[in-house]
C-alpha cells in the first residue's frame, strides 16, 4: 500500500490484544486478508470477534462501504474514536476531541474532595496521576491552549482548596509554585509547557531517527530536508510544524558518511549554506544534493565558488571527515552531551517563563557555537531567572544585557 512518493504504509500495528491493519479496499485484498485470519484461527484457536471489530475508510461511496461490511462481517466505525485512551481524529486538534480526557480528569479530581489530604499530598497526586493521564496524548497532539488553561485552573483549585469547583485566594503566585524545590516552588510544571516540550521531543525524533515512522513523516511533510509550507490535514503535523523550526535551528549535524545530510538546507557548518550564501527562500526547494556527494576519498570536493564564499573555507577546515564509515548524527546544541531531553526543555521553560519571545521561538536555551561556555567579561548581566545556571548558553531574552 503506497502512501506518498513511493513510501509504503505499515501493514499492521500490534499492541496487547489489539491489531490495526492497513490495506487498500480492493476485493482481492479483502479476500486475502480474510484468508489470513482463517488460517491464523485454524493454527492458534483464536477467533476474531466481529462484534468488537470495526473498519474505517477514506472517501468512499455508500455502495462500496456496504460491500466491504458484507465481506468483512463487521460494521464500519466513525471518526473520531478512542484507541488505547488516545483520540484518533482528522484535522487540527480541537477542544471537543479531548473532552473525554478532560472529563475523566475532572471526575478524578472531584473524588479527592472527601479525602483528608494535605497540600503536599494533593501535589503528589497531581504529578503522578493527573500528569500521567495527560502525558500519552501530549506525546502526540498539541492541545488547544484554552483547554490547557482550564486544566491548570482545576489544578490550582484542587491544590489550594481541595475542591475542583471552589476558588480560593492564592497566597503564593502560580509562577512561583512552578519553580523547582530549591527555588521555593512545588516543582509543578504547567500543562502547556509539558505539552510543548513533548511535541518538541516528537519533532526531534522525526528528524534525528531513521525509524519507519520518521521516514514516513519526512517523505510526507518534508522537501529537501525542510518542512513543507503547504497545508496538510493532519492532527499530528499541525502541532509539529509549530516547533519544528526551533528544533532545526538549534540542531547541528555531525558529518559521518553524509548520506543523511542535505548539502544546502541542513545545518552542518554551524549555519545552513543557503543562509551563509544569502540564497533567497524561493530557491530553497530547488537546492538539492547530499553531503555524501561532495566527499571524495576522505576529502572535500566542493566547487571554489562555494568553498571560497565568505568564511565557508574556515568552517570546512574545522570539520573532520571520519576515515571509517560512521553514521551521521544530529546533536542538540543546548545540551552539553548533544542529546535532546524533553525534561530539560520543560524545566528551562518553567524557570525562565519571562524569556519567551513567542510560541514559535519556544525554548530559552538557544545555543550558538560562538557563545562562550563559561561566564566571562562579555556578558555583564543576565536575566535574574537564569542565574541558576552555572553555564552560560546564548539567551534570546530581552531581559538580558550584553556588553
Amino acid at each position: 500500500m503506497s502512501f506518498c512518493r513511493g513510501n509504503g504504509v505499515p501493514t499492521h500495528v500490534l499492541y496487547a490484544d489489539d491489531i490495526m491493519i492497513f490495506c487498500t479496499g480492493l476485493k482481492r485484498k479483502i479476500r486475502e486478508l480474510l484468508s489470513i485470519f482463517h488460517r491464523y484461527s485454524g493454527v492458534s484457536g483464536q477467533i476474531m470477534n466481529n462484534a468488537k471489530s470495526r473498519f474505517f475508510t477514506g472517501v468512499m461511496s455508500g455502495t462500496r462501504i456496504n460491500m466491504l461490511a458484507t465481506m468483512l462481517g463487521f460494521s464500519m466505525g466513525t471518526i473520531p474514536f478512542q484507541y488505547l485512551g488516545c483520540p484518533i481524529f482528522l484535522g487540527k486538534p480541537k477542544v471537543i476531541h479531548f473532552r473525554m480526557i478532560t472529563d475523566r480528569i475532572k471526575n478524578k479530581l472531584a473524588t479527592w474532595k472527601r479525602r483528608i489530604l494535605s497540600i503536599m499530598g494533593r501535589v503528589q497526586l497531581i504529578k503522578s496521576i493527573i500528569h500521567g493521564m495527560l502525558v500519552y496524548s501530549f506525546h502526540v497532539y498539541l492541545w488547544p491552549r484554552r483547554l490547557l488553561r482550564l486544566l491548570d485552573s482545576w489544578i490550582k483549585k484542587i491544590i489550594w482548596s481541595g475542591d475542583v469547583l471552589t476558588k480560593k485566594v492564592c497566597t503564593v503566585a502560580w509562577k512561583i509554585m512552578c519553580q523547582p524545590w530549591d527555588k521555593g516552588g512545588l516543582d509543578i510544571k504547567p500543562t502547556h509547557m509539558i505539552n510543548e516540550a513533548l511535541i518538541m521531543k516528537l519533532s526531534w525524533d522525526l528528524i534525528a531517527q531513521e525509524t519507519q515512522s520518521s521516514i514516513l513523516f519526512k517523505k510526507r511533510y518534508f522537501s529537501n530536508g525542510q518542512p513543507s509550507m503547504r497545508y496538510f490535514k493532519s492532527s499530528v503535523w499541525s502541532g509539529i510544524k509549530i516547533h519544528i523550526g526551533v528544533v532545526l535551528s538549534n540542531s547541528l549535524w555531525v558529518v559521518g558518511t553524509g548520506e543523511n545530510i542535505h548539502f544546502w538546507t541542513d545545518n552542518w557548518l554551524g549555519d545552513t549554506l543557503v543562509d551563509l550564501m544569502n540564497i533567497d527562500v524561493e530557491f530553497h526547494g530547488q537546492m538539492k544534493g547530499m553531503v555524501l556527494e561532495v566527499i571524495v576519498n576522505g576529502t572535500w570536493n566542493i566547487p571554489k565558488a562555494i568553498s571560497e564564499f565568505g568564511d565557508i573555507r574556515e568552517r570546512l577546515d574545522v570539520i573532520g571527515i571520519p576515515h571509517n564509515q560512521l553514521l551521521d548524527v544530529l546533536v542538540w546544541k543546548p545540551s552539553l552531551d548533544g542529546t535532546f531531553s524533553s525534561k530539560i526543555v520543560a524545566i528551562s521553560c518553567v524557570l525562565c517563563h519571562r524569556c519567551f519571545l513567542g510560541r514559535t521561538q519556544f525554548g530559552v536555551l538557544l545555543f550558538h557555537l560562538r557563545t562562550p561556555l563559561f561566564i566571562g567579561d562579555s556578558i555583564i548581566e543576565r536575566c535574574p531567572l537564569m542565574k541558576i545556571f552555572d553555564l552560560v548558553v546564548a539567551l534570546l531574552c530581552r531581559f538580558a544585557v550584553y556588553a
